[in-house]
């Protein structure tokens, strides 16, 4: 007799979940959404690095 026994798992249970795969996966999935996020902000910046918006000549006074 073992004074800790074995967790024992359903067979008729839906899913089992797996946290260490879960953990990874949510990792994954923040570590992309910062990096196209970064992406998208430095990306309109370097667009925009060389033009200047022109200014309205033809204003009236």
């Amino acid at each position: 007799l073992s004074l800790f026994p074995a967790p024992t798992v359903d067979p008729d249970a839906d899913f089992f979940y797996d946290y260490e795969n879960l953990r990874i996966g949510g990792l994954i999935f923040a570590g992309v959404i910062v990096i196209l996020s970064v992406l998208l902000l430095t990306g309109n910046r370097i667009k925009r690095c060389g033009k200047r918006k022109a200014k309205n000549v033809d204003e009236e006074i």
